[in-house]
C-alpha cells in the first residue's frame, strides 16, 4: 500500500471514531428541579434578558435578538415585558392579573471551534461545539414565593464534529423543552 493510502485510511478512521457529537447538560438548581410544569406557572408574564455582549463588549450581541425571539416563541406566556427590577416586575405582573412571573436570562448562546495543527498523527484535528446557557426563575405573583430558580447549560459537539451557528436555534428549542414541560 502507498503511504498516501495509509494516511487516507488513518484520517478516515480518526473521523469515523471521533465524529460523534456529544451532548452535555449541566444543572445548577436553586429551587425546583427541571422540567418545571407549565400548568403550575398558570398565566405568566415572561421577561427575557441577555448577558451576551457584542464583540467589543458594548451592547447586545447579534445572536441576542435571535435567542430572545426563540425563547418568546417557545414559552406559552400570556404576556411579555422588558427587563426591570424584580420587585417592579412582580408588582406589574400582580396588577395585570398574572399567576406567575417568569424571568429568563440568556447566559450563553454561541458556537465555538478550535483547529489544532501539529506534527503528530493526525496532523490536523478540530473541535466545535454549540454552547447555550439559560437561567430560569419563576415567582408566584400572589405570594412572591419562588416556584423555580435554576440554570441549565447545554453543550453539544466534540472532536472532529462540525457544529455551526445554524445549529443554535434547534439547540435552544431543545434546552427550553427540557426546562419547561407543557
Amino acid at each position: 500500500m502507498k503511504p498516501s493510502s495509509w494516511s487516507s485510511l488513518l484520517l478516515l478512521a480518526c473521523i469515523g471514531l471521533g465524529a460523534c457529537a456529544k451532548t452535555t447538560i449541566t444543572d445548577h438548581v436553586l429551587a425546583a428541579t427541571p422540567p418545571v410544569d407549565a400548568a403550575r406557572l398558570g398565566r405568566s408574564l415572561l421577561v427575557v434578558e441577555t448577558a451576551l455582549p457584542d464583540a467589543q463588549g458594548k451592547g447586545a450581541s447579534p445572536g441576542s435578538a435571535e435567542a430572545i425571539r426563540l425563547i418568546r416563541e417557545s414559552f406559552a406566556a400570556a404576556g411579555t415585558a422588558e427587563a426591570d427590577s424584580e420587585e417592579r416586575l412582580l408588582a406589574k405582573a400582580r396588577a395585570e392579573g398574572f399567576d406567575s412571573l417568569v424571568l429568563v436570562r440568556i447566559e450563553d448562546y454561541v458556537r465555538r471551534g478550535d483547529l489544532y495543527v501539529g506534527i503528530a498523527l493526525p496532523p490536523v484535528s478540530w473541535r466545535t461545539a454549540t454552547l447555550i446557557s439559560l437561567r430560569l426563575k419563576a415567582l408566584d405573583t400572589k405570594t412572591g414565593a419562588v416556584i423555580a430558580d435554576l440554570r441549565r447549560d447545554r453543550t453539544r459537539g466534540g472532536l472532529y464534529t462540525l457544529r455551526s451557528s445554524r445549529d443554535l436555534p434547534a439547540e435552544m428549542k431543545a434546552l427550553i423543552q427540557s426546562l419547561v414541560r407543557s
